[in-house]
């Protein structure tokens, strides 16, 4: 009896002891990101990792007040925009005069230029906060060319801030980083479809409006043509 008594309360002691250590493990695995900046992405348009600008990126590197579009935090070696002139820190704030404000929106713009069979693609961009003009020429081969996305913490970042470690976020944001990239084209497929689904409608009501005054015209001459016949039979 003494002996079951001094084993129950043995387990007893354990459970004691491993029970908040179970607890503590589970805490550290969902803590959020230690950063406090947004979740990035990539740009298939670009071979560059972007992230939107907040009040967070703006402070965390010294952006100035009140700038928006999305920062591009690093870029690929040889890729699109590291061949178009467009470097690490700058900020991309307008696509061939469309605003962006989301990294996918970025592709979206580009895609949309690439299905009309456009290649000369202009950037609106903010380097050290200075208005810089970039003409990229970006071909529909470079925007399906795959990504190895194992590689992108060892792009190259902007280094001025050196309060910011590129290769630790990258590494942070790993999982988030592989996400977004698989379901990117399915994002942009979608964007791309509603604005032609869009256009359609957009076509389809001025065409109501056209036949709609031809109807008009018509009715028009009908009437003058009454008062003509009319007036040939008093005569």
């Amino acid at each position: 009896m003494k002996t079951s008594y001094n084993a129950l309360r043995a387990l007893l002691i354990i459970a004691n002891i491993t029970s908040p250590l179970t607890g503590y493990s589970a805490a550290f695995a969902a803590a959020p990101p230690t950063h406090g900046l947004p979740s990035p992405q990539i740009s298939k348009a670009l071979d560059a990792l972007l992230l939107p600008v907040n009040k967070a990126v703006i402070k965390k590197f010294k952006l100035a007040k009140g700038e928006h579009g999305v920062l591009v935090l690093s870029v690929k070696k040889g890729g699109v925009a590291d061949k178009q002139g467009i470097k690490p820190g700058d900020v991309l704030s307008e696509v061939h005069g469309h605003k962006v404000h989301k990294p996918v929106e970025v592709d979206i713009a580009v895609s949309r230029d690439l299905k009309a069979g456009k290649s000369d693609i202009a950037f609106a961009v903010l380097r050290d906060g200075a208005p810089v003009a970039v003409a990229a020429v970006i071909t529909l081969e470079e925007y399906n060319e795959a990504i190895s996305v194992t590689e992108v913490s060892s792009w190259e970042s902007d280094t001025s801030e050196t309060s910011f470690s590129y290769s630790e976020y990258a590494s942070e944001e790993t999982q988030t980083i592989e996400s977004s990239y698989e379901s990117e084209e399915t994002t942009v497929e979608e964007a791309m479809t509603q604005e032609e689904s869009s256009s359609d409608e957009e076509t389809s009501d001025d065409s109501s409006e056209d036949d709609g005054d031809d109807d008009a015209g018509d009715n028009d001459g009908d009437d003058d043509g009454g008062e003509d016949s009319d007036g040939d039979s008093e005569e």
